[in-house]
């Protein structure tokens, strides 16, 4: 199922980025972090590899929906509150910009590609 492994390599990439977070200092290559942020990356990872690999990754698709949307509010939220989003999770303009691409893939694998898209592929 692409929904298990998209939401498998997405919870992969948020559990080994939570973890290296906590020994690379505040930033992470452009990315802006802090103890909280490496909690919320690895929450988020570990329950998307959970929803991949259990029940053959049923969950996998409600993880997608759910952290899409998550992800994009959280991106949207940066764009217009950014000093509130620093604050909190040392979250910056890089860190919008990919929260709201990964909020993206994620929607689109759990809510399935739009009708026109599905009809001019098949």
């Amino acid at each position: 199922m692409m929904a298990s492994w998209v939401v498998g390599l997405i919870g992969a990439v948020l559990t080994l980025v939570g973890i290296v977070g906590f020994v690379s200092g505040p930033v992470l290559l452009v990315f802006g972090i802090n103890t909280l942020h490496n909690f919320v990356h690895l929450a988020s990872g570990i329950l998307g590899l959970l929803a991949a690999g259990v029940s053959g990754g049923r969950w996998a698709s409600l993880y997608a929906r759910a952290f899409g949307i998550i992800y994009v509010m959280v991106a949207l939220l940066g764009f217009v509150a950014p000093g509130l989003m620093a604050s909190l999770l040392a979250i910056n303009m890089p860190d919008n910009w990919l929260h709201l691409g990964l909020g993206i893939v994620l929607s689109i694998v759990g809510f399935g590609m739009p009708a026109a898209v599905a009809r001019r592929s098949g």
